[in-house]
């Protein structure tokens, strides 16, 4: 019979992955991700819920972006990492701010500014499994 101790010592406890996670450097990087896509500041402001200036501040290393903000550039990385493995580099920018049928005929970008990332993000997974969209 086992002890609850001897129990507790094998269970392997995972650390579990949160928005701490995310470095400085990365949250910069992603920034970058969506300025490729054709997401501007104001965009990304609106999509995050802070202000333009704000951003700025990350850039500048004067602020580092809180929990909330770091979750939603988690999404948008995954955004930006799908786009880029399935649309041809030329063709982000002409993507994200096109009118799209499966959106309502709003284009990526209008969902994006309203924070609507897992919508956009769900639209490129159909696209990745050959969904029609």
């Amino acid at each position: 019979m086992q002890t609850k101790e001897a129990a507790k010592k094998r269970v392997r406890v995972t650390p579990r992955k949160d928005a701490r996670t995310l470095k400085k450097s990365s949250a910069l990087e992603i920034i970058t991700h969506c300025e490729a896509l054709g997401i501007d500041i104001k965009i990304l402001s609106s999509c995050l819920a802070v202000n333009p200036k704000t951003i700025q501040r990350w850039r500048e290393g004067l602020a580092e972006p809180g929990e909330s903000a770091l979750r939603s550039l988690e999404k948008l990385e995954t955004v930006y990492q799908l786009a880029a493995r399935l649309l041809r580099k030329d063709l982000w920018k002409a993507w994200f701010h096109s009118a799209n049928q499966t959106l309502g005929e709003e284009s990526p970008v209008d969902l994006l500014s309203r924070g609507e990332v897992d919508q956009v993000r769900n639209v490129l997974g159909m696209l990745e499994w050959a969904i029609y969209s």
